[in-house]
């Protein structure tokens, strides 16, 4: 690794000479995101694994006083899932993250630092880990089509790991093609787990009115009429305007059928 402390910018030595870990971090980390926009995967790797270091130690942006603090101990998302990415597109296991790992501990580990080099790792390797196997599962989500369903352990798993936007279009590609009211039944089950994981009122109105919508066609194959018709209303009050005509005209159709009457 050719980055070592004289290769450091300017702004970063300066940070570092004066113990502001917290802006030492931030500059670094906007480094990393530089190398890795311009294809330079592998230095942005080893700079994601400091950043991780100075994440899992806690560190503050404080200039004085308290620099770390065992609150703030946790990796950053974006950062541990870059480190996955990389780990996974170059296929390298633990042993060889563990070598990487060891090296940036050797260049960059600051005696203030209060947990130690065991420790991070362990937190590391499992943080990444994680974010590693989540990519393994969208990456078979993508593949699998929407004839295929993952078995439920697989399936739950997607449905923790996965964003709620991730989830719903899942649920859209399982019932895209499918007649609202013949929706075959390991597809609704299916879906309905899905849905069921999903926080509704943390998405925006577009994919909610989705949600609703797909959850009155579920009830809907399940000979819940009623639920159906509930669900639809919800999803025409707030579904965008190119799928309001289709939620009204099959509002319409049950409203006809099962009711009779308006509502």
């Amino acid at each position: 690794m050719a980055d070592t402390l004289s290769d450091l910018s300017q702004e970063a030595k300066a940070y570092w000479a004066k113990d502001q870990w917290g802006a030492y971090r931030n500059v670094r980390y906007e480094t990393a995101e530089h190398e890795r926009r311009r294809g330079m995967g592998e230095r942005a790797a080893y700079l994601y694994l400091e950043v991780m270091i100075f994440d899992l130690q806690g560190v503050t942006g404080a200039t004085n006083g308290q620099k770390f603090n065992r609150a703030y101990q946790r990796e950053t998302p974006s950062v541990a899932r870059e480190i996955a990415r990389f780990c996974r597109r170059e296929e390298i296991d633990l042993d060889e993250l563990k070598s990487m790992y060891r090296r940036v501990a050797r260049k960059f580990w600051v005696d203030a630092f209060p947990r130690s080099r065991a420790e991070v790792w362990a937190h590391l390797r499992e943080r990444v880990e994680d974010h590693r196997t989540t990519l393994r599962l969208r990456e078979k989500v993508s593949a699998i089509g929407p004839d295929r369903l993952l078995s439920s352990e697989k399936a739950e798993a997607f449905a923790r790991r996965a964003n709620d936007y991730e989830v719903l279009q899942r649920v859209g590609t399982l019932l895209e093609g499918e007649p609202p009211a013949g929706i075959p039944w390991p597809k609704r089950k299916r879906a309905h787990e899905y849905l069921s994981s999903v926080d509704i009122w943390s998405i925006g109105e577009r994919w909610r009115g989705k949600a609703f919508r797909w959850a009155g066609e579920v009830v809907l194959a399940n000979g819940e009429t009623d639920a159906a018709m509930t669900y639809l209303e919800k999803a025409r009050a707030v579904v965008g305007r190119d799928e309001r005509a289709e939620v009204e005209r099959l509002l319409g159709t049950l409203r006809r059928e099962f009711n009779g009457q308006e509502r």
